[in-house]
């Protein structure tokens, strides 16, 4: 199993499948690689798609506590070295999506395009409110009962009535892979305090923003707010879509994915 060794101790586990242009996965808070299992068998077929788990998640080991956004994205570019990947496109989700805005900020030469599933860049009102919520409910209830809370803002109530196996089995599959509480408290901590609404009109590389209409992890106001300050980005809302809207609407989200990226290979 592939891991790459950094220079701040971490060692990620990655995968990588496929060929043709590189395009790396970034999963969100919590959440391992498997999470993007709806979209390999797709995006594989014409790109090398590499996908990994971030800091004390899933495979990957953790040498500290303390982390935010800018060491993941750090964390993300020491693993492009690793593999020799000079420049690639970029798709990130939820949290992966704020790490994929600093890496494009700090190594703008390494983006060939850029992907915001879920996104935001500054956590304020609603945001903010949600995050210090499911850090309490961290500190109060086992990990089983956080994700159980959680998921209600991950899916749509009528993706859950519609597959209350692949809920279960979704949940089962998160908690198994989900870090330690300290470390995914951690993590919740560098989501408060993510704030790049100042700085991402820098963004140059081609950006596309998507968000489900039924998001009530991070509503689509925040990405529509994203999307107008980086320059010629596009947004899309997914319909009848919540969070995970990767997960919830897969051909349709891969399709106007790889849309994007057949345009801008």
């Amino acid at each position: 199993m592939p891991h790459a060794k950094l220079k701040s101790g971490q060692r990620l586990y990655y995968e990588i499948t496929g060929n043709g242009p590189p395009l790396l996965l970034i999963m969100g808070t919590g959440l391992d690689h498997s999470c993007w299992n709806l979209q390999i068998p797709t995006y594989s077929k014409h790109f090398k798609c590499i996908v990994f788990d971030n800091r004390g998640t899933g495979r990957s080991s953790n040498s500290k506590i303390d982390v935010t956004v800018k060491d993941m994205a750090q964390d993300t570019t020491e693993l492009l070295d690793h593999i020799g990947i000079d420049s690639c496109h970029i798709s990130g989700l939820s949290l992966g999506s704020c790490i994929a805005q600093e890496l494009a900020l700090a190594m703008p030469s390494k983006v060939r395009s850029l992907q915001l599933h879920g996104t935001w860049s500054r956590t304020e009102g609603y945001a903010a409110r949600k995050f210090r919520s499911q850090i309490r409910i961290l500190e109060t209830l086992s990990m089983r009962e956080f994700y159980e809370i959680s998921m209600l803002w991950f899916l749509t109530p009528e993706y859950m009535i519609s597959h209350p196996e692949k809920v279960e089995e979704r949940i089962e599959s998160i908690v198994k892979s989900a870090p330690r509480r300290e470390m995914l408290i951690a993590q919740y901590i560098a989501n408060l305090n993510h704030r790049s609404i100042d700085r991402i009109g820098k963004i140059k590389a081609p950006t596309l923003v998507t968000v489900g209409s039924d998001d009530t992890a991070l509503p689509p106001l925040y990405s529509k707010e994203t999307a107008d300050a980086i320059p010629g980005a596009e947004f899309v809302i997914i319909d009848g879509s919540s969070h995970l809207h990767n997960t919830e609407q897969p051909e349709l989200f891969n399709k106007i994915t790889l849309d994007f990226l057949f345009k801008n290979t």
